[in-house]
């Protein structure tokens, strides 16, 4: 009976396991200011210590590459900032397809909505393989 509780247990924990993905990744958006929009592209990954890191894009300003100083995610919550530009908070879907939120710069706001570009990356399972 025990083996069969075992076994059930990490039958669940590796199910689980395996449908969990992470924030990290590419996300895109239309932030509409007025009449004007801009198209915002974040890129998540994880750092060297395991935290998160990213940059954000602003094609139509051809403002690449731009550092985001501080991001944080728990879970459902996302929040980052530019230093002296501007700020995000929102929260994610249970699919973590789309994040939605406001977009906060210069005594300002407006709502933005993140979309994931693309695939969501591979979260690693226990044993060392990656989860479809």
């Amino acid at each position: 009976m025990k083996r069969l509780f075992y076994g059930l247990l990490i039958s669940l924990l590796l199910a689980v396991s395996a449908r969990a993905q992470t924030v990290e990744g590419d996300w895109q958006g239309t932030l509409k200011v007025g009449a004007e929009e801009l198209r915002l592209v974040l890129h998540v990954t994880k750092d060297e210590k395991g935290g998160l890191k990213a940059t954000l894009d602003s094609p139509d300003q051809n403002a690449m590459g731009t550092p985001v100083t501080s991001i944080s995610f728990v879970e459902p919550a996302l929040r980052f900032e530019i230093q002296q530009i501007a700020g995000f908070e929102g929260a994610i879907d249970k699919e973590r397809a789309t994040i939605s939120g406001t977009w906060t710069q210069g005594g300002g706001s407006a709502p933005l909505v993140l979309k994931r570009a693309g695939a969501a990356p591979k979260e690693k399972q226990a044993g060392g393989s990656e989860s479809p």
